[in-house]
């Protein structure tokens, strides 16, 4: 804090000394016109010649009545202009002293005190001065409100931290009456409050009492200045915290397989994922293991409306298989941003990816793979890809909140559904899991329902009566939606149970007695079941499409044979699904 008292003094007394040469008139003595030739150099910022005729009036003239005028423009100018502080204090301690009834020795006292201040960095002599003026000019308050103001600061700047805000406490209670003076005090405490760092909040309390107490003054409006900018170092120094606990938090994976791409069924794709994560967490097993032990070659879903429930899932088969296999694992289904991200940093930083939906309109399973948080980076791998994409987290979670999670198992994956696998448990027991989830699969088998759909026998039963609706010409509606869902539906069929053939011509160790139930019966028999749903679609599709036939012009009866041989194939399939799949759990229950 600078003194309030300025240059601006100094025109005042140029123009006062002005006045006290036109009241002399007449002829002039030789003080005198020493007098108007140092005020012309002045004017004139000839500051040299100025200083050089002030000081011979007080060689010459001591007593001159404007001697101590002079005497005091000479100190301004060793203080001011001519960056001689030094000479500038002799000069006012010989004002104070020699001119005690002066006009000027009262401010000749305040500016020592600014100069051991500012000039000689000396706080005990700043309040010694202090003292005096309060001795000598006990009305002066403002004054000496002042100067102890500049004390206080000698303080301060020493690092006497202490001194200063016991001086600046008393300055406000000896200056109350003096809003200006005691704002600064008040201002100064605050600052030193700051400085010494114990009591963040109480320096802040401080300011706002400047603010609050003396709301019309500079000390309120530099607190206000201070306030912003320690709101703005606590906000600089959380963003660093932020900024480094971010860093650290950053974590991309490099080691997670890619997904399979399977167009156009997203339970395979699904299970590719759940693949790359038991893979990438160490488990040695095959993508037809992680079909077989989800149990969908061994399930049947028929919704002629919704043709990919073809493949369903009667369980949960990310948590299914996890447990299976061994491995823990973490499921959320909240569709919040900041749960996400919370989950995903949490999952990398244990390298472990983090399985969701994500996609605009119908989601496609993908794996976050990496996220950087302080520079608002994703990375995630999707199917077909060999390697993970870098997006914008933001761009990202307003994508990721709209996708449509696809629903494969009763009660299914619900908006915001994210799954990742923690520790293995236990070692796999693969021929242990394969019985588990035959016998389980059998089981569900003989529910008549899944995702609200004949299931199961149910399904084939309702297929059949589908078919046989067909066999009626008339029945237009009921052939176009077989042949929809057949184009559809057959190949997602045909597809796990393709895998469940190459599963069991080489099963593993221990799962069939090869004298009760060998390898290649197993494998045979699926293998006739895809042959049998491939003839079922090659007859549905080429069966006679929906065209009414007219009284006059019946069908044929070569087309309407291609719909009974149809039906008689689904009647075939029917047993032939439920036929294995019982002699199979049959077999691994001995």
């Amino acid at each position: 804090m600078r003194p309030v008292l300025s240059s601006q003094r100094v025109c005042v007394m140029l123009s006062v000394g002005a006045v006290i040469v036109a009241l002399l008139g007449g002829c002039s003595t030789k003080t005198q016109r020493l007098y108007r030739r140092a005020e012309a150099f002045f004017a004139q910022e000839q500051y040299e010649l100025a200083a050089r005729e002030y000081s011979r009036i007080v060689q010459e003239a001591p007593r001159d009545p404007l001697a101590d005028d002079a005497w005091y423009k000479l100190a301004y100018l060793y203080r001011e202009e001519l960056d001689n502080p030094s000479a500038a204090l002799i000069v006012y301690r010989d004002l104070a002293d020699s001119y005690e009834d002066s006009n000027y020795a009262d401010e000749a006292l305040f500016w020592i005190v600014y100069l051991q201040r500012w000039h000689m960095q000396n706080p005990a002599a700043a309040a010694a001065t202090c003292r005096e003026l309060d001795q000598r000019f006990p009305d002066k308050k403002n004054l000496r409100g002042q100067a102890s103001l500049e004390a206080a600061g000698a303080h301060l700047d020493s690092g006497q931290l202490q001194q200063a805000y016991e001086l600046c406490r008393q300055i406000i209670d000896d200056f109350a009456d003096r809003p200006r003076i005691a704002a600064w005090a008040l201002l100064m405490s605050a600052e030193i409050t700051d400085k010494i760092g114990d009591d963040r909040q109480q320096a802040v309390a401080l300011y706002e009492q400047v603010v609050e107490k003396y709301p019309d003054t500079q000390a309120a409006v530099t607190a206000r200045q201070w306030l912003g900018l320690l709101w703005h170092d606590e906000k600089t120094e959380a963003d660093k915290a932020r900024l480094e606990q971010q860093r650290q938090q950053a974590r991309v994976l490099d080691n997670v397989p890619p997904i399979e791409q399977y167009a156009d069924q997203p339970a395979m794709e699904l299970l590719s994922a759940i693949h790359s994560l038991l893979r990438q967490a160490g488990g040695q097993i095959s993508m037809d293991e992680v079909v077989v032990i989800s149990g969908l070659p061994f399930t049947l879903t028929f919704a002629v409306q919704r043709p990919e429930l073809a493949q369903a899932f009667y369980r949960n088969p990310a948590t299914a298989i996890a447990e299976e296999v061994g491995f823990g694992y973490n499921l959320w289904t909240s569709a919040t941003p900041a749960g996400l991200l919370d989950n995903a940093t949490s999952c990398l930083l244990q390298d472990r990816p983090l399985l969701i939906a994500y996609g605009e309109g119908s989601a496609r399973w993908c794996l976050i793979t990496g996220y950087r948080p302080a520079e608002k980076e994703l990375y995630l791998l999707q199917p077909g890809a060999d390697h993970a994409v870098k997006l914008d987290s933001q761009a990202f979670l307003e994508v990721w909140q709209t996708s449509k999670v696809p629903a494969l198992w009763p009660q299914g994956a619900l908006s915001g559904f994210r799954f990742a696998l923690t520790a293995r448990r236990r070692p796999a027991d693969m021929a242990a899991t394969i019985k588990s989830v035959v016998l389980q699969s059998s089981l569900a088998w003989k529910q008549r329902e899944l995702m609200r759909q004949p299931a199961g026998s149910a399904a084939c039963d309702e297929l059949v009566r589908l078919l046989r609706k067909a066999l009626d010409a008339r029945n237009t509606a009921s052939r176009e939606q077989l042949k929809s869902w057949a184009s559809a539906a057959i190949p997602l069929i045909i597809s796990s149970r393709q895998v469940a053939t190459r599963f069991f011509a080489q099963p593993p160790q221990g799962l069939l007695d090869e004298e009760d139930a060998p390898y290649q019966e197993v494998s045979q028999r699926y293998a006739e079941i895809v042959a049998a749903w491939q003839e079922l679609s090659r007859q549905i599709e080429q069966a006679p499409a929906g065209t009414e036939p007219s009284p006059t012009e019946p069908e044929r009866p070569a087309s309407a044979q291609h719909w009974q041989q149809a039906l008689e194939q689904a009647q075939k399939l029917a047993r032939m699904e439920a036929e294995t799949l019982r002699w199979l759990a049959s077999s691994l229950a001995e």
